[in-house]
């Protein structure tokens, strides 16, 4: 750094041992002092950087050892290796864009896929990890006016048939039901047991219902007591015995 000093002006001829120096030496001083606090706010930067940059490859470079540490250590069986980390699975939604190897479920199969996709599964864009499985479904009594899928199970008349297509003929006559349970006959009567002592007479109970009209299923075969009360009787199932009358008639 060079200061270029202007020396002060005398308005006569003195000589310089008898001049006044001391206004240019504050003048130095001052300007001096500003120069080195700047250089020193200048040095001071400098080595911040540096150290930040020394600080950051350290830090790096542990990390690295670390690294190198715990892999050597699972190699050597010092320490047991990490979890295996599974992707998260979702539930597909159609509002959504999914991206490559995305998991998502739908219609009981599992997907990822292939590729960033808006369609649903299963389509090119989704492989199938794993598909649903095909099982037997309860679908109770069995209704003529319901539809029915294959392996759907309904129960008639005391047995159980299960669907062998989609959409089958009326049950059990049209051949697309398989009988997995036939109704067992009735057993034998049992041994009459001894007659036990007689109970205290009760108070006189109400008139019992009587049947007032019934509700006939022509679709079922069915007939069902309405009865006086207001309560519904146990239902007759009547196809049996209009298939045992042609039956007969027939022969």
């Amino acid at each position: 750094m060079t200061v270029l000093v202007k020396a002060p002006e005398t308005a006569s001829n003195e000589t310089s041992a008898n001049a006044d120096w001391s206004d240019w030496d504050r003048w130095l001083r001052s300007h001096l002092a500003v120069e080195l606090k700047t250089l020193h706010s200048a040095l001071g930067k400098l080595l911040a950087t540096e150290r930040h940059k020394f600080e950051h490859k350290a830090d790096a470079l542990e990390l690295k050892i670390a690294q190198l540490t715990g892999a050597v250590d699972i190699l050597r069986g010092a320490v047991p290796p990490p979890p295996a980390k599974f992707p998260s699975v979702m539930a597909y939604r159609a509002d959504l864009i999914y991206h490559k190897d995305e998991i998502v479920t739908f219609a009981g199969s599992t997907y990822q896929a292939t590729k960033e996709t808006a369609h649903a599964p299963p389509s090119p864009e989704w492989t199938c990890l794993a598909a649903a499985g095909a099982g037997l479904t309860i679908r109770g009594t069995y209704d003529v006016y319901k539809k029915y899928q294959k392996l759907d199970v309904v129960i008639i008349n005391g047995s159980s048939f299960a669907a062998l297509k989609d959409n089958p003929g009326p049950c059990p006559d049209s051949g697309d039901w398989h009988l997995l349970a036939s109704r067992g006959s009735r057993g034998q009567r049992g041994a009459e047991g001894a007659r036990g002592l007689m109970g205290p007479r009760g108070e006189r109970g109400a008139p019992a219902p009587t049947i007032q009209s019934w509700l006939i299923d022509r679709a079922r075969y069915t007939a069902t007591p309405m009865m006086t009360d207001g309560s519904i009787g146990s239902t007759l199932e009547l196809r049996g015995l209009f298939e045992q009358f042609q039956l007969e008639t027939k022969g």
